[in-house]
């Protein structure tokens, strides 16, 4: 009996797979970037690689740091995978994107499309979705040669200005994974932080707004600022606006933000009502005014709301103007009316419909000098 059960023991050992497929991670040439971007033949990849013994803590003659301390390869190709495979072919090692942070899109991919190139990313078992996507002015390759001072790998700079400015509610919190889904989504549009690279300085300087997978717009930072607001219920920046009794202007940082939207049906026509509360502190003042005074607070506030106010129209205006809905407003459509819904032709009506956007902004603190 005992020999029976040792049999049926051996035999099960024998079936299971184990590891007969491992790599070892020495064996592995680990990217941490990827940039995308167009070519006569289709499509060129650049891909970053750090180099471990140029880094602080990677051994003997380590501690170079910026370009010194990566490799940058490039592939193209009529498809991504034939620009990987070059890629793959000017390494000695197995070219592995599991630990892979960043993915780059030049404008001009963007403007093109990229629904053809993110499908080749949603295909691949070592692309995860926990990553960020940006759109770069220009050429995305150039990114991966600016030499940052302020990181040891150059792109963990972007990785971290964008981490930190997300947290902060300062940029659009849309990652690989959200873009999929909002490409699928019929009720909502992608929007993409754009950076901008100025000889060896990084900046974010926007969004890139999309309809369907082509970028169709660009929004500056001031613009941004309502995208955030209304698509994200997400603080900003801190805005500027004029001290109205006085010469000169203060600075109002967002602290608390309360967004509220109601879709009103009035007959055949739709109207979207949004509704922002923001709480903040004034940073700055340029202004001789009296601050302990409720009546000065109540103008400055007044002030502040006309300054987002008047942004959110434009906002408004110009995502109608290129029939892109990056606000989630009609995901929300959808959501509370699904039977206005499925009668609806929401890409041919978002432009028309009507949108009021209300501020009500609270000053909480604004310095200990007062007058």
């Amino acid at each position: 009996m005992r020999f029976h059960k040792g049999l049926v023991v051996a035999m099960i050992i024998t079936l299971l797979p184990g590891c007969w497929d491992a790599r070892e991670i020495e064996d592995r040439t680990a990217v941490v970037a990827t940039a995308i971007d167009t070519h006569p033949e289709g499509y060129e990849v650049t891909v970053q690689i750090p180099i471990p013994m140029k880094i602080v803590g990677g051994g003997e003659g380590g501690g170079d740091g910026g370009q010194e301390a990566v490799e940058i390869l490039s592939g193209e190709g009529s498809t991504v995978s034939d620009a990987l495979d070059e890629i793959q072919a000017k390494s000695n090692q197995d070219v592995f994107f599991g630990n892979n942070r960043l993915i780059l899109i030049g404008e001009e991919m963007a403007k093109k499309g990229i629904g053809q190139m993110l499908d080749s990313l949603r295909r691949n078992p070592e692309i995860r979705r926990r990553q960020w996507p940006v759109v770069v002015k220009g050429k995305a390759k150039d990114t991966l040669g600016v030499n940052t001072k302020l990181e040891q790998v150059p792109m963990e700079f972007i990785l971290s200005m964008l981490e930190n400015g997300i947290r902060d509610g300062l940029f659009v919190r849309e990652g690989l994974n959200d873009l999929f889904e909002d490409l699928s989504n019929p009720a909502k549009e992608p929007v993409v932080n754009y950076i901008t690279v100025v000889k060896d300085d990084i900046l974010w300087s926007g969004v890139a707004v999309f309809r369907g997978d082509r970028m169709v717009g660009k929004f500056d930072r001031k613009v941004s600022r309502a995208v955030i607001h209304i698509g994200y219920g997400d603080m900003g920046e801190p805005t500027d606006a004029s001290c109205i009794k006085v010469p000169g202007e203060i600075v109002f940082a967002p602290k608390e933000l309360k967004r509220r939207v109601k879709i009103l049906e009035d007959g055949e026509k739709l109207r979207i009502r949004v509704q922002i509360d923001m709480r903040g502190d004034i940073t700055e003042r340029t202004c001789q005014i009296d601050l302990s005074s409720d009546d000065n607070l109540a103008v400055l506030e007044k002030s502040v709301e006309r300054v987002y106010e008047r942004r959110a129209r434009h906002t408004i205006r110009r995502a109608q103007a290129v029939g892109s809905d990056i606000f989630n407003f009609g995901d929300i459509i959808r959501a509370r009316h699904p039977g206005r819904w499925r009668a609806m032709d929401w890409e041919k009506e978002f432009p028309d419909v009507e949108v009021d956007v209300n501020y009500k902004v609270t000053i909480r603190r604004f310095g200990t000098e007062a007058r």
